[in-house]
């Protein structure tokens, strides 16, 4: 019983050390500086190889027009790291109009191997 509650113990605490690692900073904000500049060919630099192959530009940038909407959400005022799972990030980015959550799961290469963005309401 005492195994059980130190492994469980360790668990948690290092679930809660997790913190967001320079590399994800740092796709964070150029993704957010990409998005307000309307450079989608930007955000698409910065997939890896293989994403690239799964989402070609135009997919992309009718992705960001059509789904996304993003002339109708505006400006991203913020983009806050909220916790990491399965070695992605989560994040809640602040828009104008509305506000999202986003996964960006960068690669060994810190492109983005996969990105995820949901509306929240």
């Amino acid at each position: 019983m005492k195994k059980i509650l130190f492994i469980l113990a360790l668990l948690v605490s290092t679930i809660g050390f997790a913190q967001e690692s320079q590399t994800s900073k740092t796709i964070a904000s150029t993704f957010q500086k990409h998005y307000n500049n309307g450079d989608v060919d930007g955000i698409y630099s910065m997939f890896n190889s293989d994403f690239k192959k799964v989402l070609t530009l135009e997919k992309t940038k009718a992705y960001f027009r059509d789904q996304l909407k993003m002339n109708a959400l505006g400006k991203m005022k913020s983009i806050e790291y909220v916790d990491t799972v399965r070695s992605g990030n989560n994040y809640t980015m602040v828009f104008e109009n509305g506000v999202y959550n986003a996964y960006f799961k960068a690669g060994t290469d810190n492109k983005l191997e996969f990105l995820e963005i949901n509306s929240i309401n």
